[in-house]
């Protein structure tokens, strides 16, 4: 086990002391809103008025809320290029325990905001 992954062990396991079994998967999740945040910026997806957000994964799969209908088309269109830039971002990454296989894109409800 290399020294990055016994940091990402020993992170785990504090959390999951201190704050309880629960822990661990909010962990995952926010690595996951992470890396999807840093893929958006880095690939110009990231941009006033559009944004994207995960809702929720389940079974692998991303559900993706979009600010807009065309952004939606844009990730449906990129998505195993997206699943595959997010999984290389979250890898070796403390807590990053979930690997996505899947997007599911949908246009969001508005008046969210961009949020990770």
């Amino acid at each position: 086990m290399s020294g990055r992954e016994e940091a990402g062990a020993a992170v785990q396991r504090a959390l999951a002391t201190c704050m309880g079994p629960g822990a661990a998967a909010q962990l995952a999740l926010a690595q996951v809103r992470l890396a999807w945040a840093e893929v958006m910026a880095d690939g110009g997806l990231a941009r006033e008025p559009f944004y994207s957000r995960i809702s929720r994964v389940t079974g692998g799969t991303a559900h993706v809320e979009a600010s807009d209908a065309m952004l939606a088309q844009e990730l449906t269109l990129r998505a195993d290029a997206l699943v595959w830039a997010v999984n290389a971002r979250m890898k070796g990454r403390p807590g990053a325990t979930i690997e996505l296989r899947r997007v599911a894109v949908s246009v969001g409800r508005g008046g969210a905001g961009a949020s990770i």
